[in-house]
């Protein structure tokens, strides 16, 4: 269950951050194994935390807690879905999209069970008007009855209030260079509309990342494919997905890879503009970029880092990542604060050793990062640290 709980310091000044984090795990019940945290703020201010747990007679359930005070504290859960098929991954994250109308959608895949045992999967989606406390019943957000698999998706609230899903799905009848293409959905008052295809040669295993910038204009971001050359590319949309620029590649790594990395990109604003951070596997230059949305560079990480996660304030933005601790000898959270093309030091966030699958948000000017951690019995919890700014 769902504690109540307050933050407390624990830490002091480190570098540019002032570090605080919870004395213990938010979610952390014996019989239960937590994964994929995301956090999210509704138009009103209050911070959502949404996340995956999985009991001993493997029941899946895709789950809600409200803060009203910046995650000082959050309410009991509440249960959005419960079933065998739900899926939840660094690769295909479920998502909880607040509405300025103030209703939430949350967007997941599931698993989709077929005559041939074939892999198939939907994303759905499943839409509550009472903050949470009630939702409607799972549907698709592709209203072709085929079975294949669509995922690697990502969702997003518009500037008009409306949401689009981007996500990659099998093509039929296809060669192996053309199994996935990339496909978009719109609703329209508050329904889904028929798919139609934005690129139809992607790389097919890499997830998508959607961004509304500070113009209101929606970004796609994901991995193309020409030729086997798999670097990430960009479309904007100035009608909130009616139409697209062509397609962009961000920067040019020339990364050639004859397979699918497993590894997409992460995105935020920046200002006016907007920061995107992916993994490429150059000769020259491997590791985690952090490129501007002009296609400047900022920095490369070490090929250790893993696991990207982009957020931003008003005053700046923040990567961060997993990767080994020197002075811990364990996995933590790094983390690097840009702000004017400026990139500050490598910071830690303490108490996340083992710690994997971050994700953030700045609220109250404190920056919120969530986060799974690996118990000694092999099972995997929730914590949350608050890092002021």
């Amino acid at each position: 269950m769902l504690r109540k709980i307050t933050l407390s310091v624990i830490g002091g000044l480190l570098m540019c951050f002032s570090i605080q984090t919870l004395a213990q795990p938010v979610l952390d019940a014996a019989d239960k194994a937590y994964s994929m945290p995301l956090l999210t703020q509704t138009p009103k201010g209050d911070v959502l935390l949404s996340w995956t747990e999985k009991d001993a007679a493997g029941l899946t359930s895709f789950c809600l807690a409200t803060s009203k005070d910046n995650g000082a504290t959050f309410s009991d859960k509440k249960i959005i879905f419960s079933g065998n098929g739900i899926g939840n991954s660094r690769l295909m994250r479920a998502k909880v999209l607040a509405k300025k109308d103030g209703s939430l959608v949350a967007v997941f895949p599931n698993r989709v069970e077929t005559a041939d045992k074939k892999r198939a999967s939907d994303i759905v989606f499943c839409v509550s008007t009472d903050q949470g406390t009630t939702w409607t019943t799972p549907k698709s957000v592709d209203t072709d009855p085929t079975k294949c698999t669509r995922g690697f998706f990502d969702a997003v609230v518009l500037s008009n209030d409306e949401i689009a899903v981007a996500y990659l799905k099998d093509v039929a009848g296809s060669t192996k260079f053309e199994e996935r293409d990339l496909r978009l959905v719109l609703t329209k008052n508050g329904v889904f509309q028929p798919e139609r295809v934005i690129d139809p040669v992607v790389c097919d295993c890499c997830n998508i990342s959607l961004l509304v910038d500070a113009k209101g204009e929606l970004n796609v971001y994901y991995r193309d494919n020409n030729d086997n050359i798999r670097d990430m590319a960009k479309m904007t949309s100035t009608d909130n997905g009616a139409t697209f620029s062509t397609s962009q590649i961000l920067h040019n790594d020339g990364w050639k890879i004859n397979g699918c990395p497993h590894s997409g990109a992460t995105s935020s604003m920046y200002g006016g503009s907007a920061l995107i951070s992916w993994f490429s596997g150059t000769t020259n230059e491997p590791g985690i970029r952090l490129v501007t949305e002009e296609g400047k560079k900022l920095l490369v990480l070490e090929a250790a880092a893993k696991n990207a996660f982009l957020t931003s304030s008003p005053s700046a933005s923040v990567l961060l990542w997993e990767q080994l601790n020197p002075e811990t000898n364990t996995s933590q959270i790094a983390l690097k604060k840009i702000k004017a093309d400026k990139v500050s030091d490598t910071d830690w966030v303490k108490e996340s050793q083992n710690a994997a699958n971050a994700a953030a948000i700045v609220a109250n000017n404190q920056l919120l990062v969530a986060y799974e951690v690996k118990q000694a019995s092999g099972k995997t919890s929730i914590k949350i640290s608050n890092l002021k700014l």
